[in-house]
């Protein structure tokens, strides 16, 4: 059921080919296409991962439901070719990142920079081409089900707490034969997977997640951690970034073993469930988490590749 790991990326050897040599059989792996629609749109890797998508199940056509983020409706239609789409956003996600100051995440929330008018709650299913929902996938309501051809979600997955209740809406939200697309990154297993965000101490620096080793956040325990900031920052802000590492409700602190469990207890057919990005893991500390965390062995995978199928 679990793949070996592969490289997931947008780009194709394409050599010296520039955005107007493209053509339709090759826009999608076109390094200068992707750089162009980053440029164009004011996106990272959402341009390459949503490419990836549209190789391997395609968006041409398709009632799309978008989980944790909104893609432009630019790029939605006029590159992605979808039929319509439909993006629900967490409501408070960016909320809560924002608490610890000075931090440098950047979302795809639509309404800060587009005329789009977002939702609160799931309103009537395909009201619009377009459709920008305020809302948590684990909530969707009835209405909303068999009404999708494609789920499509990246950078997600490691931030959603009810993974059961989640899945199991993206499968009644899909039609009979249609696929989910995850790809995302980093889960709590990886070397940094505590996505602590930037922040400001007490002295005015800026202070981020390279202050943390390696699978520092499991090899010490909140105590340890708190000590070991407090010798390269304040103690306000090392307790603030304990309170990130382990405790702030943005991500789920899920290993690769769980993620598998939670699939495997689904309906869906899995089309592909493989390691996305990996990283080595010296063997020292490969056998000192495989001693704190029994059963758990997948400590160098950084994130999952995923297609299902109802």
């Amino acid at each position: 059921m679990f793949q070996s790991s592969v490289s997931v990326s947008a780009r194709g050897g394409m050599g010296e080919t520039t955005a107007e040599q493209t053509t339709a059989t090759n826009i999608f792996t076109s390094p200068a296409f992707v750089e162009e629609c980053r440029q164009r749109f004011g996106l990272s890797y959402h341009i390459s991962y949503a490419f990836n998508c549209a190789l391997s199940v395609s968006f041409a056509g398709k009632h799309i439901l978008e989980v944790g983020g909104s893609l432009p409706p630019n790029l939605v239609f006029d590159i992605l070719e979808a039929k319509t789409w439909t993006a629900i956003e967490t409501p408070d996600y960016e909320d809560s990142l924002a608490e610890a100051g000075g931090i440098t995440h950047k979302g795809t929330l639509l309404y800060t920079d587009t005329d789009v008018t977002p939702t609160k709650g799931f309103g009537t299913p395909l009201a619009a081409r377009y459709n920008f929902l305020l809302a948590n996938i684990e909530d969707l309501p009835e209405c909303h089900h068999e009404k999708y051809d494609l789920v499509f979600s990246i950078a997600t997955f490691e931030h959603i707490q009810k993974m059961p209740s989640a899945l199991d809406r993206m499968y009644r939200a899909l039609k009979p034969g249609g696929k989910l697309f995850s790809l995302f990154a980093p889960i709590w297993s990886a070397y940094d997977g505590h996505h602590l965000p930037e922040m400001v101490d007490a002295s005015g620096r800026k202070v981020d997640r390279s202050l943390i080793p390696p699978w520092g956040h499991l090899l010490a325990r909140p105590p340890e951690m708190y000590r070991y900031l407090c010798t390269r920052t304040d103690p306000e802000t090392a307790a603030t970034m304990v309170y990130y590492i382990y405790h702030a409700p943005s991500i789920n602190r899920l290993f690769t073993e769980d993620y598998i469990g939670h699939i495997a207890q689904t309906r869906f057919k899995v089309i592909n469930l493989t390691r996305a990005f990996t990283a080595p893991v010296p063997p020292n500390i490969q056998s000192t988490l495989a001693t704190l965390y029994p059963g758990r062995a997948h400590f160098d995978n950084n994130g999952l590749y995923i297609i299902l199928e109802k």
